[in-house]
């Protein structure tokens, strides 16, 4: 199928509530799809160059929606001191947090993100790659949502017992935390782009609800008010596992976009949030993209088109969460396909 318009004239239209030729489609990748350069993780992770580098041969290979750099889940906790590991051919994993008892908070400092960590590293490959792609196609920046930069401030173990041994605690770490996230916000600001969230560790695969509303969304809406005041945009999230539970909380905090994982129901996140929100997924990662064929993922895809392309305040088909680490490109290509396959608006109505 030919798409009769541009990545950057369907985005623009979409924002703007008109008609596009096709579903807007967003598959999640960065860092996963390094083979495509030949790099090294390592590498990519502390070359702002080689993230750019990355971003415009993935949107050259398959004319997607919107390309992003990321924080990564770590980049900001490293910044507040948290030591991280960066193997050659896999994702950056948490080495050592960066305090580890409750006498060391005092430690804690907000960041400055043109001088902590690998941060002034990810402002730099946002700048260029917004230069080399701005008049093509939208451009973003992703980073973690403050719950989830504590997991490896702390440690995942102990953030999860300091919800009940130290509550008080917990929440000077989160002031902290959330303040170095709002830092960081208001230097990507300055790019002209828009930004949003991976929040993982607020899963409801990992705590309640009722811990998510009081460790969590206060300081997730701290956050979200310092997007929509420095770019008067209303940022995404993606919440990995379950969040069903949570998703009135998370839609009243300020979003605009809700990326759902594949273990939730497109057909329940259009109903209970589609009036309120964009919602966005969710092809399954692994059992489609990576070890799928391409009668799967073209199933997968005809599927949560079928579902999501009538949501009220829009849907953008892509991925259930991060396309996984040497997924072959050609599958990426295979999903694009069946977007342009299934997704064209003419035929859908």
């Amino acid at each position: 199928m030919k798409n009769q318009m541009t990545p950057r004239e369907r985005m623009n239209a979409f924002a703007r509530g008109e008609e596009i030729d096709r579903v807007i489609t967003v598959p999640d990748m960065g860092v996963t799809m390094i083979h495509v350069l030949g790099l090294k993780a390592g590498d990519y992770y502390h070359s702002a160059e080689l993230m750019a580098d990355l971003e415009v041969e993935l949107f050259k290979e398959l004319n997607h929606d919107s390309v992003s750099i990321s924080t990564s889940l770590r980049g900001v906790a490293e910044a507040m001191g948290a030591k991280v590991g960066y193997p050659d051919y896999n994702i950056s994993y948490l080495l050592e947090p960066a305090i580890q008892s409750v006498a060391e908070i005092d430690r804690l400092k907000p960041v400055n993100p043109l001088k902590d960590g690998n941060l002034p590293t990810l402002l730099k490959a946002i700048r260029l790659t917004h230069q080399r792609l701005n008049d093509q196609v939208d451009v973003g920046a992703a980073m973690s949502g403050p719950f989830s930069v504590a997991a490896s401030v702390i440690g995942t173990e102990q953030l999860l017992k300091w919800m009940v041994k130290h509550p008080k605690a917990l929440h000077q770490v989160m002031a902290v935390v959330a303040e170095s996230n709002d830092n960081y916000i208001k230097e990507v600001a300055k790019l002209g782009v828009g930004i949003g969230f991976a929040d993982p560790v607020s899963s409801m695969s990992l705590i309640s609800p009722k811990h998510f509303r009081e460790f969590s969304l206060p300081y997730l809406k701290q956050n979200i008010q310092t997007i929509i005041k420095h770019t008067g945009g209303k940022p995404g999230i993606h919440i990995c596992g379950k969040s069903k539970a949570i998703w009135t909380d998370v839609v009243e905090a300020g979003i605009g976009n809700f990326s759902i994982d594949d273990i939730e129901k497109l057909s329940e996140a259009k109903a209970i949030m589609g009036d309120q929100v964009v919602i966005t997924g969710n092809v399954p990662p692994v059992s489609a993209m990576y070890l799928g064929d391409q009668a799967s993922i073209e199933a997968s895809v005809k599927e949560c088109i079928e579902i999501g392309y009538d949501s009220p305040k829009g849907y953008i088909l892509s991925t259930g969460c991060q396309i996984p680490m040497n997924t072959p490109i050609e599958k990426v290509k295979m999903f694009m396909d069946a977007a342009d396959k299934y997704g064209q608006y003419k035929d859908l109505k």
